[in-house]
């Protein structure tokens, strides 16, 4: 019996430490995965929208506006989330640098750290030049989702390599053992 409960504690305990340190984890790495591979497309809407004549606040909302409307078909995103808090901010009269450099450090990756910096940075010094720093950060954002997209086919094909050395294996054992029984006889 005391076997039986000693083993019971070792499993609740592997399951307590999963729950608490290492779903966390993998939680917070979903989250930055699904934010680092939207960069790239609000990168391209901004620059889309501010290279058509909207004042960047008014991109940024309608942006966000959109996402909103279209929630229930991509379900939750969590840069356009922070996005919404930003357009919330904006339209209830937080200067828009300051809501763009908060929009950045919320999220805290270093890309829209940039991104915030960046927005702050142009609207405090006019949008002279903005559409092109859009363009170039919207060209390394799509450089850098290849990138990334090429590493984790990497890792999947990587972890595909365990299963197929078994397969082998048991390939290699239906053809040995009769060639070794055929000897024997």
């Amino acid at each position: 019996m005391w076997e039986k409960i000693g083993i019971l504690a070792m499993v609740a305990g592997v399951f307590w430490y999963w729950y608490r340190v290492e779903r966390p984890k993998d939680l917070r790495r979903k989250k930055e995965q699904q934010m680092m591979a939207d960069y790239p497309e609000i990168i391209t809407g901004l620059t889309v929208l501010t290279g058509a004549g909207l004042a960047l606040p008014q991109a940024w909302i309608r942006l966000a506006e959109e996402y909103e409307s279209s929630k229930e078909r991509w379900g939750m995103r969590w840069a356009y989330e922070e996005m919404m808090i930003t357009a919330r901010q904006i339209q209830n009269g937080v200067s828009p640098g300051r809501a763009f450099a908060e929009y950045g450090r919320r999220i805290g990756i270093h890309v829209y750290i940039k991104l915030g910096n960046l927005l702050e940075q142009n609207m405090k010094k006019g949008t002279k030049g903005l559409s092109e720093m859009l363009q170039t950060e919207a060209y390394q954002a799509f450089e850098e989702r290849k990138h990334q997209v090429r590493r984790t086919g990497e890792e999947i094909s990587t972890k595909l390599l365990i299963p197929m050395f078994m397969m082998f294996g048991v390939v290699l054992i239906i053809i040995l053992v009769p060639a070794i029984r055929s000897f024997s006889l």
